[in-house]
């Protein structure tokens, strides 16, 4: 064998050994990026968590400011002319002393209606009370915790979600606070002559199973689908019309420790 050979036999071998090596990494590669497709596949398809949508209250909306003050003016015209402060001084005797004594060091809140139950669903009584603040030129909403011992404001201390925005029979006219003032101004010359309100009369503002509420329809209504007749107790439910029987519903999520709007109902008697 001379030499020639030999240097050909060896060129041979090696070109031989280097398509094995390549091979052998062709086939390896495959498996790790099958692996890791994998893992993003399965990433992509497990479930996330979604953060509810929460409402912002007319008042602090920037995209409603305009006519939340044009509504301010009207309800500080009927603030001046004493409406609330007569509603206001008339309902307090009705409290329990401690609910009292928040609204006496409070002196900023007119309270135009209050309603009472297991708001919170801690088997406590719970309070609910629509004010007028006389600071803010506003409507609110405040809740009492009983078990926390807290009062927290609807929309700032304790946020609201709306589930009926993705329903086909979804409707509004504002979020509730807005609403409750805009119904208020309707009622001028009644709460002038009465010293009433649609919230006290008939006690339409409450909190219980609106599926034995009388007033309520909740086949006609506007039902959440994660909702039934069986979820329905403790229910804070608030009358936004004196002429029709239309209401806004919502219930306290303990888990998301949120206010759920769930049904509401918008229509003529």
């Amino acid at each position: 064998m001379n030499l020639q050979t030999i240097f050909l036999y060896f060129l041979l071998f090696g070109f031989a050994s280097c398509q094995q090596t390549i091979q052998s990494n062709s086939q390896n590669i495959p498996t790790q990026d099958r692996a890791v497709n994998d893992q993003n596949r399965q990433a992509a398809e497990s479930p996330r968590t979604e953060k509810p949508l929460l409402d912002t209250s007319n008042y602090a909306n920037p995209r409603t400011e305009e006519t939340a003050n044009l509504q301010r003016q009207q309800l500080v015209k009927l603030a001046e002319e004493g409406l609330f402060e007569k509603l206001h001084l008339k309902l307090l005797k009705d409290l329990a002393e401690n609910q009292k004594n928040y609204f006496e060091s409070h002196t900023n809140l007119d309270l135009l209606a209050h309603t009472n139950g297991d708001i919170f669903g801690n088997k406590e009584n719970d309070f609910a009370y629509v004010v007028y603040d006389k600071e803010k030129y506003q409507i609110e909403i405040i809740l009492f915790d009983k078990q926390s011992k807290r009062f927290k404001t609807l929309y700032r201390d304790v946020q609201v979600s709306n589930l009926l925005r993705q329903s086909d029979c979804y409707y509004t006219n504002g979020t509730i606070d807005y609403s409750i003032a805009a119904e208020l101004i309707y009622q001028e010359d009644y709460m002038r002559s009465s010293r009433s309100n649609y919230l006290i009369d008939d006690k339409a503002f409450s909190i219980d199973d609106i599926s034995k509420n009388n007033n309520i329809d909740l086949k006609r209504g506007c039902l959440s689908k994660d909702f039934s007749k069986n979820t329905t107790a403790n229910t804070l439910c608030i009358p936004t019309s004196s002429v029709y029987a239309n209401y806004q519903c919502l219930k306290y999520n303990k888990t998301k420790e949120i206010f759920e709007i769930y049904f509401s109902q918008e229509f003529a008697d």
